[in-house]
């Protein structure tokens, strides 16, 4: 009923946690390996996982796109090495529920991410979701399904799965400092093969908070001005997080704040 699909290149550290985590409900696990030289490779096997390489190339939605071409059940769920799945007092429930769905398209998945110094954040993402070949991955980084999911079900809000997932990938301030290096060298390609593409300033942007408040304004602030050329501005759910980062940035380098909050701009996103 359920294929559990990852991706991933030397996670020894951190995979067997996340297959472990996965055994009860999982009818099979695909892993498409994108060049491990350590034990990645032997872990999975050694869980039952069914192990693909796959030539990296810098797009995390075509490895993603592989990993469900070769996906044989019904539903799919969508996890990092770095993740483990937590059942609820439900969980058992859904999963048997799941069996009987007809009708759904996906589901959200409450993530609760563990950052450094022991804090946490959390966010939802479509990671259970219906095997058909309209549903696939967009964007080289920062990958979803949503675009695809919602397309099929215009405005029709999604339910919630019955377990959650913990994810600890923030958690070492050195990975950090290295999926911040391959971040950004993904995003900027990103932009030159799609420079009018909103979503990859506004992401662009935010990844580079961390690196220089004014090239992060230009880029959020590049994105803001896309947004407002496209009569389907809308449909962006990301455009009032967007506007409310911009302004907090904008005051966080000193610029004045005052034209850009009372523009017809602004107020076309309310």
């Amino acid at each position: 009923m359920l294929s559990v699909a990852m991706i991933g290149r030397n996670e020894a550290g951190t995979l067997a946690a996340a297959l472990q985590s996965v055994r009860p409900f999982a009818s099979e696990i695909i892993f498409v390996d994108t060049g491990s030289n350590d034990a990645t490779q032997t872990i999975a096997a050694a869980y039952g996982a069914k192990v693909i390489s796959f030539n990296w190339s810098d797009d995390f939605s075509k490895a993603r796109n592989f990993a469900l071409e070769n996906c044989s059940c019904r539903w799919v769920l969508s996890l990092d090495c770095d993740e483990v799945v937590r059942p609820l007092s439900q969980t058992e429930r859904f999963f048997s529920d799941l069996a009987k769905d007809e009708r759904s398209l996906g589901y959200t998945v409450n993530i609760e991410n563990r950052l450094p110094g022991g804090l946490l954040s959390s966010h939802e993402d479509i990671r259970l979701f219906r095997n058909i070949p309209e549903i696939t991955y967009r964007n080289p980084i920062h990958e979803s399904v949503s675009e695809s999911v919602y397309k099929l079900r215009v405005n029709e809000p999604l339910s919630e799965a019955g377990f959650l997932i913990h994810h600890d990938g923030y958690a070492s301030s050195e990975r950090n400092r290295e999926k911040l290096s391959r971040n950004l060298r993904i995003l900027k390609r990103w932009i030159e093969l799609s420079p009018d593409e909103p979503f990859a300033w506004y992401k662009l942007g935010m990844t580079l908070k961390a690196v220089s408040a004014e090239e992060s304004v230009a880029c959020l602030f590049r994105s803001f001005e896309l947004l407002l050329s496209r009569d389907d501005r809308n449909s962006f759910a990301f455009r009032f997080e967007l506007v409310q980062v911009l302004v907090e940035s904008l005051r966080d380098v000193d610029q004045s704040i005052s034209q850009l909050i009372q523009s017809e701009g602004i107020r076309a996103f309310a």
